[in-house]
């Protein structure tokens, strides 16, 4: 779930997606150098399944609750987010094999500044992309390497397609022959 306002400070568990949808992705994962995370050949990613590079303008992003939680309150395996703590989130563009930038948002940068609604993400200066990774990053480290949550809420990704072109306009059409030509 994602955090979500109410009048009544009930849990609310339907509408928690961008402009009040039931629906929304959650992603995982991060890649750091403690030998815990993943490598960043196995991020997870947004990928085009025709393999055809096309420019993601923007997406929402959002925390999930149990990120929130380990922010605010800490649990066994982190520490409560501090005044110079920050949770960010990274995006690395690829055209094919070849990277085409990156990009960052913060979900978390100390305890008074913590995404709780969706915040849109700029994903445009990357390019056009067949591939986008996404890797969870911060200041927290318990000794095994980033140990908050790597989790992150995404809905309404904005792709940009190019416009097809206009067909030829359709006249009539005559073949000419020599006679048409009058030549002598």
């Amino acid at each position: 779930t994602i955090y979500k306002k109410s009048d009544n400070m009930e849990l609310v568990r339907t509408g928690g997606g961008h402009n009040g949808s039931d629906n929304f992705a959650v992603h995982f994962g991060y890649a750091d150098n403690s030998g815990f995370g993943l490598t960043e050949e196995s991020l997870p990613a947004l990928t085009f399944a025709d393999s055809t590079a096309r420019v993601i303008d923007h997406m929402y992003v959002n925390n999930i609750c149990y990120a929130v939680n380990c922010y605010i309150d800490g649990n066994g395996l982190t520490a409560k987010i501090g005044p110079n703590d920050w949770v960010k989130l990274v995006a690395t563009g690829y055209n094919g094999t070849k990277k085409t930038g990156e990009t960052f948002i913060y979900l978390c940068n100390g305890p008074d500044n913590i995404v709780l609604d969706w915040t849109k993400f700029d994903l445009s200066g990357l390019g056009a992309v067949t591939k986008v990774e996404f890797n969870v990053t911060g200041s927290s480290d318990n000794g095994y390497g980033f140990s908050q949550p790597a989790y992150f809420a995404y809905d309404d990704v904005a792709v940009r397609f190019e416009k097809a072109p206009e067909p030829a306009p359709n006249y009539p059409m005559r073949v000419l022959t020599f006679e048409d030509a009058n030549y002598k």
